[in-house]
């Protein structure tokens, strides 16, 4: 049975169209990202530790998009089965575990940025930045381990919401017994939130703010002793704060949202409204990292500039 049950409401096709398009271009751009560096690794090249980064993150948007896919193939033809308890469970889980993942990898990344951009004299950071090829590999490990073990228990937070049932002569209220969605335990959405959203959207925060404070006192420096700034390390040091600038900017956006998806029901047509903008976040994150990645923009205007020109 699919979208004439009534767990799905009619208005929500329109959604499903918006949702399929961000699937389908999540998929693409993410797996372009994989392809660059995948292809580049079988001529020989080995990925350095900001390619290992942006190849684990595109790799969990895009398992992120799948699961994306799958969810919306049981909504459209497939009801029943979706709202099968350990279905929804599984489905909801491993989506919990590519959001928790990205953002872990997102913090990761902001944090290679900075360790690489800004000198340290002494302390930890310091001791990261002369081992971090070595810190890297283990820390997108920990996000993995972490984010998995974080999103089993969604097994054991979900109650069951029945199709309200109504009866004229008495004019009383009952259910019907017909399951038509699930309610999340919200404190548990919010520790889970709290542990692999929040404290990896502070790393994005403080390391983006770190580097900028860096390349404004660099600017000031050079503009105090007559010295231009427009070298090549200043501008990829620019290109960084850029990449991390809109990586909070998303993720601010997204935590928001998905910390208020959390107490809506899937009846609620602001519910859908905040499951397209988590389903684009896979592709916006993805066109982040292309144009802040110098190798992965310049194959992409490559690939765009062969297109034009066969047309």
């Amino acid at each position: 049975m699919g979208l004439d049950h009534i767990f799905v409401p009619t208005y929500v096709v329109g959604f499903f169209i918006v949702l399929i398009v961000e699937i389908i271009i999540g998929t693409l751009t993410n797996g372009f990202i994989v392809f660059v560096n995948f292809h580049d690794w079988l001529r020989g090249k080995p990925l350095n530790t900001s390619d290992q980064l942006v190849v684990s993150l595109a790799l969990s948007n895009t398992c992120a998009s799948c699961a994306n896919a799958a969810i919306i193939v049981c909504l459209i033809y497939f009801t029943d089965i979706f709202l099968v308890y350990y279905v929804f469970c599984s489905l909801y889980s491993i989506m919990s575990y590519c959001i928790f993942s990205s953002s872990w990898l997102s913090a990761w990344l902001c944090l290679f940025f900075c360790l690489k951009i800004i000198s340290f004299k002494s302390g930890c950071f310091a001791w990261m930045k002369t081992r971090i090829a070595t810190v890297v590999p283990w820390l997108i490990l920990l996000s993995q381990v972490l984010s998995f073990c974080l999103s089993i228990p969604f097994f054991f937070t979900f109650t069951k919401v029945f199709e309200p049932n109504s009866t004229a002569e008495t004019g009383t209220n009952h259910t019907s017994g017909v399951v038509v969605g699930y309610e999340i335990n919200s404190l548990y959405n919010f520790i889970s939130l709290f542990l692999n959203c929040f404290i990896p959207f502070l790393i994005v925060m403080i390391t983006t703010g770190r580097i900028i404070a860096s390349l404004h006192n660099h600017a000031r420096h050079m503009r105090q002793n007559m010295e231009e700034d427009r070298g090549p390390s200043v501008k990829a040091h620019q290109g960084a704060a850029r990449t991390m600038m809109s990586l909070l900017f998303l993720y601010l956006i997204f935590y928001v949202v998905e910390l208020g998806i959390g107490f809506l029901t899937l009846l609620n047509p602001i519910f859908w409204i905040c499951f397209v903008l988590i389903f684009s976040f896979p592709t916006v994150q993805s066109f982040i990292v292309i144009m802040g990645n110098v190798k992965l923009k310049q194959m992409c205007l490559k690939l765009l500039k062969n297109s034009g020109n066969k047309q």
